[in-house]
Formats: structure tokens, C-alpha cells, sequence
């Protein structure tokens, strides 16, 4: 059985780094949280959940991933601009999952989180992605 988690998380970083994303969001595309230092903007990836299901003999996966653009823009346009590119990669994206064939990438919700950080404003906005790929 192949792990769903670790070659998911590749897949998921290899779809979001693109040229767009990163021509709006210059700081990069990290898995759960950016380094210490990292200047904004940047993405950031997670997954949020996996459930196992079967069909007759065969076991496929649901997974929910979160990604969401970083931004210390007083506004929020500058993570909702980034988050229309995530949308763009990730919305029926072809993902290449070792050990799983892809059934479908498709967003599920919004997100929107305004933080004061030592009187730095934050915006994260995002979305999570449901993930759906059958176990070969």
C-alpha cells in the first residue's frame, strides 16, 4: 500500500508551484508552515483530513487538503487576489499520486482569517480542497 499522505503532499506541491502562483505570491509554496523569516506573500499547504473507503474489493481515499495565501497587506485584496491563482492550479487539477489514480480535485469551502500579530495585520485566505484518488 502506498502512503497517500507523503506522495499526496509532492502532488500537491507540484501542482502549486507554477509561475502564476508564484509571480503573486513571490515568498513560495510550503507544506504546513513557512520557515521562520519568510517574507510575504506566500501559500501554504496542509492536508486537513483522509478517510478510507471501499468499493466492493477496492479501497480508494478521500482527502481534504487547506491552502491559503499569507499576506501582511493591511487589505485583503493581495491574499484574495493569490487565492484566485491557487484556485486556478488546484480546481480539476491533474495530480500525478504515486500508488493512486485521481479521481477528481475539486474546491469545497472558503476561508477567511484576519489576525493582529504585535499590531501586524495577517490575511489568510484560502480553501480547502476535497482529493479523491483510488489506491492502484
Amino acid at each position: 500500500m502506498a502512503s497517500l499522505r507523503t506522495n499526496l503532499d509532492k502532488a500537491v506541491f507540484d501542482v502549486l508551484n507554477v509561475a502564476a502562483v508564484h509571480t503573486a505570491a513571490p515568498g513560495g509554496v510550503f507544506n504546513m508552515v513557512a520557515p521562520n523569516g519568510t517574507k510575504p506573500p506566500y501559500v501554504v499547504f496542509q492536508a486537513v483530513s483522509k478517510v478510507d473507503e471501499y468499493s466492493f474489493a477496492a479501497r480508494f481515499a478521500q482527502a481534504l487538503y487547506q491552502v491559503k495565501a499569507v499576506s501582511r497587506s493591511p487589505w485583503p485584496k493581495e491574499a484574495a487576489d493569490i487565492d484566485d491563482d491557487i484556485d486556478t492550479a488546484m480546481q480539476n487539477a491533474v495530480l500525478v499520486i504515486t500508488g493512486y489514480t485521481l479521481l477528481y480535485v475539486r474546491r469545497e469551502s472558503d476561508f477567511y482569517l484576519m489576525e493582529d500579530v504585535g499590531g501586524m495585520i495577517w490575511h489568510n485566505i484560502g480553501g480547502t480542497y476535497r482529493i479523491v484518488a483510488d489506491e492502484t
